[in-house]
């Protein structure tokens, strides 16, 4: 394995001997991709994948998950911002292939140029936006610079709203004046579901709900003469529990690194990355005595700790505190508990009737029996805060198991 960057922009610490790590198989990201094309094609046959490398890829680097992805034949790429969009351009530039880039969130209007200059599509936020980025495109003298417009249908967030027929109504003429925008291009239309990955009724009427006015203003804007060419609403969730709802693309992004919560039927995702940090001291603690900030662990009997150079500095939150991890020694694999606080640069698990040394391996998740889903669950958030949280104190490395065991 080498250990590569996460992006060419910043520089991971690195040490001699590296004591936590975050190994990246990127075979399983691409096995994820083509597994997740391979069922939306059976219903879809021309749907895009719109691969999400937002904030780093989700921690896991952007530069290598997009060399990836490319090699096998993603061509379409969604971001948060022009910075993250300009290194996905060079990435393609450099691997000599084309891509499609979406920008989803806000780029100051001044940025028009570059967004032409590099070919990428900016998202529409409101009527009031989408005015203020004609006006600075038309003013540099560009070629129409690429759109699409998102619909806010119940998110609460950023798009044109639709939430009422009030709403809907007047954000049909809005975009309907796009059309007089010549210096922008609409090649696209999408929304963002709210609660697709829930599971709940409530939330599938919800999503259900979000569709039907989406569609509704679909209809009516082709019904007055406004053909948009490219749709796409579904994000991971949607995407593997709605066959109905691909239109043009789907927006994949946490079922690319992890499986999801909901369990997808008959599509093997695995996880892309395995967070795993070294013990590097072993102390007894004497009956009585307390363990980490607060005391907020004392040990019954002499109690054998471990101690892992990770905290909350490398995205190990304090509300991982009681968690149970994996420890694998020579003698076999054994589940193991985070006692007292996690510090900012390290955390303490109890090794109780475990013959472990320093250098032994612990594992928060990825290939072992700790799962991410539950790690987020104990720590009250989502698997996503998680992957992005991993600092960049975390060494990442990358391999592809799939082409080493051809």
């Amino acid at each position: 394995m080498n250990a590569l960057s996460p992006t060419p922009s910043k520089k991971p610490f690195t040490t001699p001997i590296d004591t936590k790590r975050a190994e990246i198989d990127l075979g399983a990201l691409q096995s994820n991709f083509l597994a997740c094309l391979e069922k939306i094609r059976a219903t879809s046959p021309t749907a895009r994948i719109l691969a999400v490398v937002k904030a780093d890829a989700y921690g896991h680097g952007t530069d290598p998950c997009v060399r990836a992805l490319l090699a096998v034949g993603c061509d379409f790429f969604a971001v948060s911002c022009i910075e993250e969009a300009l290194l996905v351009r060079s990435v393609c530039q450099d691997e000599e292939k084309n891509a499609d880039i979406l920008i989803l969130g806000y780029t100051p209007p001044k940025c028009a140029p570059l967004l032409v200059e590099n070919d990428l599509i900016q998202t529409l936020l409101s009527a009031d936006y989408a005015k203020e980025l004609a006006d600075a495109a038309k003013d540099a003298n560009l070629s129409p610079l690429r759109v699409h417009i998102a619909i806010d249908t119940g998110m609460g967030r950023i798009g044109y709203p639709a939430r009422t027929k009030k709403e809907a109504d007047q954000t049909l003429r809005n975009i309907l004046l796009l059309r007089d925008k010549k210096a922008l291009d609409v090649c696209g239309m999408f929304t963002h579901f709210a609660r697709a990955d829930e599971g709940l009724a409530t939330s599938k009427e919800k999503t259900a709900l979000q569709a039907t006015r989406y569609r509704a203003l679909k209809d009516a804007l082709e019904e007055s003469g406004m053909t948009i060419p490219f749709h796409h609403v579904c994000n991971s969730a949607a995407t593997l529990t709605r066959t109905d709802d691909a239109f043009d693309g789907v927006r994949l992004g946490l079922c690319l690194y992890t499986p999801p919560t909901y369990k997808p039927k008959r599509l093997n995702l695995q996880p892309v990355m395995h967070l795993s940090a070294d013990i590097v001291h072993i102390q007894t603690v004497p009956a009585g005595e307390s363990v980490g900030y607060g005391g907020r662990f004392t040990a019954l009997n002499d109690t054998p700790i471990g101690v892992l150079p990770i905290g909350y500095a490398d995205g190990i939150p304090r509300s991982l505190r009681g968690a149970t991890l994996t420890l694998q020694t020579e003698k076999g694999i054994y589940p193991v508990k985070i006692i007292g606080s996690v510090c900012m640069d390290q955390c303490m698990i109890d090794l109780s009737g475990i013959d472990a040394k320093v250098g032994d391996r612990v594992s928060f998740f990825g290939h072992t029996p700790t799962s991410l889903t539950a790690l987020a669950t104990h720590a009250g958030t989502i698997p996503y805060e998680l992957l992005c949280a991993i600092s960049l104190r975390v060494t990442r490395t990358y391999y592809n198991k799939k082409k080493n065991e051809d």
